[in-house]
């Protein structure tokens, strides 16, 4: 058993994590963010993703519905455009409505969005779908996805390097098993999880700029998310989750508001 060598090589593993954060920022909030794929490829894939979905799940015919998605997806996406994001114009996103009782949306590299009959429910106006509309252009703008991607990519990359300086350092199989598990479980809720947290926080901080920008309240985010939050069973530690906890969020929200409102009422005149 050689604990040296196992702990020069799970410094490696770190260090190798460490050396490829910080390749790009986000414009909205100066966050440096991990970036190991282009544009292009991640926009591939999310077409081509989108397109199956839409073979493989009913779209809803709904025409009110329709109708608004539409209009709030197209107003937030030009103010996102406005604000200085590089997106694709309104008139080349697609918006598609399909019919389930999930109570969610979602927008991809490539400018697909999709919302889910299931949370149309908790739309008192359009001013509430802005609030999710804004969120989910956000995670485009801000390239969640690519994050995501090269998140992935890192992590395995880092795993793989560590699984290779045990092999060089003779470490013992069962001593071994043990250190790629504990890197397994450390990596996730120390590096992939956090992330995926402070992706999603940061999303509905640029959409709300984006929908106070176009001119949408910002003061329904709270309600809304207080709607989201009693839809949840919130029995899910933070720590363990993709997302921030709806306490949390609803505080940031909250905190928010003295930023997001001057921009709405520039927006409405008043």
């Amino acid at each position: 058993m050689n604990l040296l060598s196992t702990f020069f090589a799970t410094l490696c593993a770190c260090l190798l994590i460490g050396a490829l954060t910080g390749c790009q920022t986000v414009s909205e909030t100066g966050r440096s963010q991990l970036s190991l794929v282009g544009d292009t490829e991640v926009s591939s894939m999310a077409v081509q993703q989108f397109e199956q979905m839409k073979t493989e799940m009913p779209v809803s015919s709904d025409a009110e519905k329709n109708a608004q998605l539409q209009r709030v997806g197209k107003k937030i996406v030009d103010s996102a455009r406005k604000n200085g994001a590089d997106l694709l114009p309104a008139d080349q996103w697609e918006f598609v409505l399909f019919e389930s009782d999930q109570v969610n949306a979602f927008a991809m590299p490539g400018g697909k969005v999709g919302f889910y009959t299931g949370i149309f429910p908790l739309f008192d106006s359009d001013d509430d779908m802005a609030v999710v509309m804004g969120h989910e252009i956000a995670h485009v703008s801000a390239d969640h996805g690519q994050e995501k991607v090269s998140h992935q990519m890192a992590n395995q990359m880092a795993g793989a390097a560590l699984a290779i300086g045990l092999g060089v350092g003779g470490v013992d199989h069962d001593l071994s098993q043990v250190v790629m598990a504990s890197y397994g479980a450390g990596s996730t809720y120390g590096f992939i999880l956090p992330y995926s947290r402070t992706m999603e926080s940061e999303a509905d901080h640029i959409g709300l700029i984006y929908s106070a920008s176009a001119g949408y309240d910002p003061r329904v985010a709270v309600p809304f998310w207080q709607k989201m939050a009693a839809k949840g069973d919130g029995s899910t530690p933070e720590f363990l989750s993709t997302h921030p906890a709806e306490s949390t969020r609803i505080k940031n929200l909250e905190k928010m508001m003295p930023e997001v409102l001057p921009l709405y009422y520039k927006a409405t005149g008043q």
